[in-house]
């Protein structure tokens, strides 16, 4: 167990490497209908591998040089531990450029541009996403992020104390 809680960060970045893998596999058939696209696919996928795993190899450094031991020290920030302030702040980072990607560099419309990369699914089954869905549905997804670190941040997370 304690070796799980040390390196959960390479399961988080293994998960997004098969996120972006998944996504890219699905853009083949798009990229074979029309190849203008394969450079866009190719920005989409490594962005998705670079930018969303930036806060996890952060993990990975705090857990690895000792500044943390365990994923639940995330979830305290007001200790102001170095790496758990980085791993913070390269959120906090990542939702500014996020927004300005998607609301002032056209990225919402990329999005729309190159269908199949980014999916949603629900009950009646799955669909690509509009530049107009990623413009509405975007404040809602950071919305909740905020909560949840105004939740860390106000210490709203018990302290667990991890004894191997």
């Amino acid at each position: 167990m304690k070796l799980i809680l040390e390196h959960i960060w390479v399961a988080f970045i293994l998960a997004t490497i098969i996120n972006a893998l998944i996504a890219k596999l699905r853009a083949k058939d798009m990229i074979k209908n029309d190849p203008s696209l394969e450079s866009g696919y190719n920005k989409l996928f490594w962005g998705m591998i670079i930018y969303t795993n930036i806060p996890w190899i952060i993990m990975g450094v705090g857990n690895l040089t000792g500044y943390t031991n365990y994923i639940f020290e995330y979830f305290h920030p007001r200790t102001l531990n170095l790496a758990v302030l980085a791993f913070h702040g390269s959120i906090l980072i990542l939702w500014l450029l996020s927004i300005y990607w998607v609301y002032f560099n056209h990225g919402a419309e990329m999005i729309e541009r190159h269908p199949g990369f980014f999916r949603i699914s629900g009950p009646t089954g799955s669909f690509d996403v509009t530049a107009k869905q990623v413009k509405l549905f975007l404040p809602l997804l950071l919305l909740g992020g905020v909560i949840v670190f105004a939740a860390m941040w106000l210490d709203a997370f018990p302290a667990l104390e991890m004894k191997f």
